[in-house]
């Protein structure tokens, strides 16, 4: 069972669900106001999330630091979260080009508007609503107020799922729902696990700051790359990318069971457990997997990477 904290073992889960709802209503209302004053739009929707996370812990009476645990991580801590990150990075990203294949027009769409909504409001801004708010607002709202109406579970892994798809239907994207998905198990599984949602935090940061920071940082230092990156993107078809990413993160798979192995563990010495399960039977599985990615992004590399360099 996930680490309970006081009051929040009575917080009711249809509750949870009803925040949920709200949430989501909260995000399309700030899609529409980010329509007409850009980033400001998704700055002041960051904002209200955070601050209904804090309005729920009062209405239910809940300390903050039992709704928002923070603890200094240890380094297998530390290191079994960036391992989780990467190997959910890599398979992540692979997912949102595979639904790229399946959907190339929605695809299209999705990658244009992210560009040009990171690209725009001046540097300073896009870098504070893309990389700093979101790892602080979102995850107060989910990791923090929505995932304490599910601590009564029993299974550690009900609550890991469930916040999972609640994360990857807050973003309202079929393309990236894998992706953001992935992010969201990984991120409730540490706060789950290891009660501390400082860990989670740092997860969030990463994967906007290499997924959107350094976009807006790429954009600023040269218009000229990034408007070659933009016709580069148009150009080359999904599949390309789905080959190469497949390729370089052959290597998630084994991140993603080494990560999760750290956190286990930790959670073990820190109750004073002696060491179990065994490790070696999830990491050939992991190797498997891996090799498989490598084959078949290769395959997809000399199949389409030819065809697309000859057109170049």
């Amino acid at each position: 069972m996930s680490q309970q904290l006081g009051n929040q073992a009575k917080w009711k889960p249809w509750k949870g669900l009803v925040l949920f709802i709200i949430t989501i209503g909260v995000i399309l209302l700030g899609g529409v106001l980010s329509e007409h004053i850009g980033l400001w739009g998704t700055l002041i929707t960051q904002v209200v999330m955070l601050g209904m996370s804090l309005i729920v812990c009062l209405i239910n009476d809940t300390p903050f630091k039992e709704v928002f645990p923070i603890r200094k991580p240890t380094v297998r801590d530390i290191i079994g979260a960036v391992l989780m990150w990467i190997g959910s990075y890599g398979i992540g990203i692979a997912s949102i080009h595979l639904a790229g294949v399946l959907l190339p027009d929605r695809y299209s769409q999705v990658t244009g508007s992210l560009n040009t909504m990171l690209t725009k409001g001046g540097v300073l801004l896009a870098l504070f609503v893309a990389v700093i708010c979101p790892p602080i607002c979102e995850e107060a709202i989910t990791r923090g107020a929505i995932l304490s109406h599910f601590r009564s579970f029993r299974k550690d892994y009900m609550t890991v799922l469930i916040i999972g798809i609640m994360f990857g239907a807050m973003h309202t994207d079929a393309i990236r729902f894998f992706n953001t998905f992935l992010l969201g198990s990984v991120t409730a599984y540490l706060v789950v696990k290891r009660n501390n949602i400082m860990l989670a935090s740092l997860v969030h940061f990463l994967q906007n700051f290499v997924t959107g920071g350094m976009q807006v940082i790429m954009s600023a230092v040269s218009s000229a790359n990034s408007t070659a990156a933009a016709v580069t993107s148009k150009t080359m078809p999904p599949v390309v990318y789905l080959g190469s990413t497949m390729v370089t993160f052959c290597f998630a798979p084994v991140c993603l069971v080494l990560g999760q192995h750290l956190i286990k563990r930790q959670v073990q010495i820190s109750k004073g457990q002696s060491k179990s399960g065994k490790l070696w039977p999830k990491l050939v599985i992991a190797i498997v997997l891996s090799l498989a990615s490598l084959i078949i992004g290769l395959v997809l590399q000399n199949k389409y990477l030819p065809e697309y360099v000859q057109v170049k």
